[in-house]
């Protein structure tokens, strides 16, 4: 994982040193490893590279230093690297990487897993390596079979690579768009980079940026975001998964796509249980195989539950030696799943290490969190997976592999059970729904529920209505606003899993995700969103997913006899819990302070109850103080107040808040 920046003039008029330098050094926490520049005259087939501050000597001592001050007379592209170094840790690595010949160009975010097969196979076609880095395959692998090398990677990848040949540059991004590639056009120049605040540093792009208003829509009411490679700035949007494109005169126009997911599953009399079974078991094996392939510490995060258990499992099989495992114990008993992980970590010998997380140091960093995250977010949850990471990262540990996404690929939410019940009577499968009726009543009040999700099916809209009250003023921009991020909900499961994965659910966590793990930084990996594993989770017969009341049944009979019986036959779900009620009891003063404070004109603030118990709002709130409003006072006083404790006394509060507790804010709506 690393960080990349550039811009394209598209006119030919050459691009600004500064303005290269201000997008790089935004990233600059992407990448403390090493840093690259190259500036390119595609008119005239030139480039130039640099190597920054913070290259190590060996790579100096090769090129000059780029100097922002001086002037570029003719360059019209300009790309940049930070470098967190992962495989091949020499200066070997460097970015931008050139191909052999000179031909090609590219800097990269992502690692190329498959890249010891490639490499071979590289190796078969005459091509020489000089490297053992991924980037070194990806470049040669272009060189040799064009843009056809995107459907040959295993792994995550966003980039943007130029061929002097064809005097093109050529965006890509992996098949799920596991890593961000933002970008947006202003006139004749497409600005690209792995963060939001990368492009904001663009005058022109910070002078007109405002709120994608449809996009704060769904975030309100729907609780989405990411959707159809959105963002909540107007004009500014991720590049499409599983895609490539020529930044040319037409961009965005001309995006093509390398891969989707498999239209069809198989009944259940062409793939039986055992070879089902056998088929999940054996492809995630090799996901997680190649995930283990790193130069530096790997860990792997064990909750307990079916899914990061399964990924140690098969780790610990792969004959690599003892696996290292992170547990978070939480106090509250209800939600402590460490016993299980303890009892996993003690079956395949592990190095089995304890966290305790941190749930009081939310506040004295928000101002930082928010610029990272850079859109609003969930849940603080984020900012407690960052402290987790972090201590993983002072034990010396830079990657992890983790088991999330597990429930999204094989059903293992409970909303899903619903949808799958809903079919099942609608296609006649009266033999499923009756023995998923059964096991489910064994601890859970079937009838009621069920009606309640039949209603909850037939109610979007006038549920959607009544969240849409938080928005303030003059609404009409919002009232014919579809609801495409709801629309899976009326089709099948796997209409609903296809949607989650690459629209509504996984987007966002990907996101969100990096954001939270680039701010360590820190690398994750995850092996149940592995192509092929995504292709055999949507191919499987339906009713292997939820089958006797079991989500995710055809996973546990995959690992039943890898895992003790205790942690594959196990119903209670604990997830990774918020406790939400305690967190805005405990930190009313700090949010009455938000709310007094807060200025923006698409907030009811007149609804103070709600906004007080309300986290996306509040986030929301607080993005847009911070992007723009500019309101650095205000994070500071938070986290002051948040250094002295939470208690109302200890806020040092402005007269004008303690006479009229709703603030100035709701005088300027």
């Amino acid at each position: 994982m690393c960080g990349i920046a550039g811009c394209i003039d598209l006119s030919g008029h050459p691009i600004s040193r500064s303005l290269i330098q201000a997008m790089t050094d935004a990233i600059r926490h992407r990448g403390p490893d090493d840093e690259g520049y190259v500036l390119i005259d595609s008119r005239a087939g030139k480039s130039q590279a640099f190597a920054g501050p913070d290259s190590p000597p060996a790579v100096r001592a090769t090129m000059p230093l780029f100097d922002r001050h001086i002037e570029n007379a003719t360059a019209n592209i300009g790309l940049a690297h930070r470098r967190f170094s992962i495989i091949d840790l020499s200066t070997a690595g460097h970015q931008p990487f050139f191909s052999n010949d000179g031909s090609c160009c590219v800097v990269y975010n992502g690692e190329i897993y498959n890249y010891v097969e490639l490499r071979e196979e590289l190796g078969r076609q005459g091509v020489r390596l000089r490297s053992q880095s991924d980037t070194e395959v990806l470049v040669e692998a272009y060189r040799l079979w064009g843009t056809d090398c995107f459907s040959r990677f295993n792994g995550f990848w966003a980039l943007a690579l130029y061929d002097f040949r064809k005097r093109r540059l050529i965006l890509s991004r992996d098949r799920l768009g596991k890593r961000p590639l933002y970008w947006t056009r202003r006139g004749g120049r497409v600005y690209f980079a792995s963060e939001i605040k990368s492009l904001l540093q663009a005058p022109e792009i910070a002078r007109t940026k405002s709120v994608n208003r449809e996009a704060l829509w769904h975030w309100c009411v729907d609780g989405m975001r990411d959707l159809d490679q959105t963002t909540l700035f107007d004009g500014i949007h991720n590049l499409k998964p599983a895609s490539w494109v020529v930044v040319g005169t037409d961009f965005p126009g001309g995006i093509r796509t390398f891969w989707d997911i498999p239209a069809g599953r198989l009944r259940e009399s062409e793939l039986g249980i055992d070879d089902a079974a056998r088929w999940v078991r054996e492809t995630l094996e090799d996901a997680v195989r190649i995930r283990m392939r790193a130069d530096v510490p790997i860990g792997f995060e064990l909750s307990g539950g079916l899914d990061s258990s399964t990924v140690v499992a098969l780790a610990a099989g792969a004959g690599k030696g003892a696996v290292t495992t992170y547990t978070v114990r939480f106090r509250d008993p209800g939600w402590n799943e460490e016993p299980f992980a303890r009892a996993v970590g003690r079956r395949f010998g592990t190095d089995y290490r304890v966290i305790d997380p941190p749930l009081d140091t939310f506040w004295r960093g928000i101002g930082a969190f928010t610029a990272l995250q850079e859109e609003p977010y969930h849940s603080p949850n984020l900012q407690t997976s960052q402290v987790i990471w972090s201590h993983m990262r002072a034990d010396g540990t830079k990657v992890t592999l983790t088991g999330s996404s597990g429930d999204e690929l094989f059903a293992g939410y409970s909303r899903y059970f619903w949808k799958a019940q809903l079919e099942n009577l609608a296609l006649g499968r009266w033999g499923h729904f009756g023995r998923n009726a059964l096991r489910w009543s064994e601890s859970h009040a079937f009838v009621p529920q069920f009606l309640r999700e039949i209603v909850r099916a037939s109610g979007l809209r006038r549920a959607a209505r009544s969240t849409r009250r938080l928005l303030a003023g003059d609404r009409d921009y919002l009232v014919d606003v579809p609801f495409p991020a709801r629309l899976h909900e009326s089709g099948s499961l796997t209409r609903s899993l296809r949607a989650d994965i690459t629209n509504t659910l996984i987007p966002y966590w990907l996101m969100s995700g990096d954001k939270t793990l680039m701010g360590v930084p820190f690398e994750g990996r995850c092996p149940f969103l592995d192509y092929r594993m995504v292709e055999v989770a949507l191919r499987l017969p339906v009713t292997y997913l939820i089958r006797d009341g079991w989500h995710k049944w055809i996973l546990r009979k995959a690992m039943e006899s890898h895992l003790p019986h205790d942690v594959v036959w196990r119903r209670a779900k604990m997830g990774f819990p918020f406790p939400y009620e305690s967190f805005f009891e405990s930190y009313r003063p700090i949010i009455d302070l938000i709310l007094a404070e807060a200025s923006n004109p698409y907030v009811d603030f007149g609804k103070k109850d709600v906004l007080r118990n309300d986290w996306r709002a509040l986030s929301f709130l607080l993005w847009y103080e911070y992007f723009f409003n500019g309101n650095m006072d205000l994070f500071d006083r938070i986290e002051r107040a948040a250094s002295h404790g939470s208690a109302g006394a200890a806020l040092p509060f402005k007269p004008a808040f303690l006479r009229r507790p709703s603030g100035p804010a709701a005088k300027a709506v």
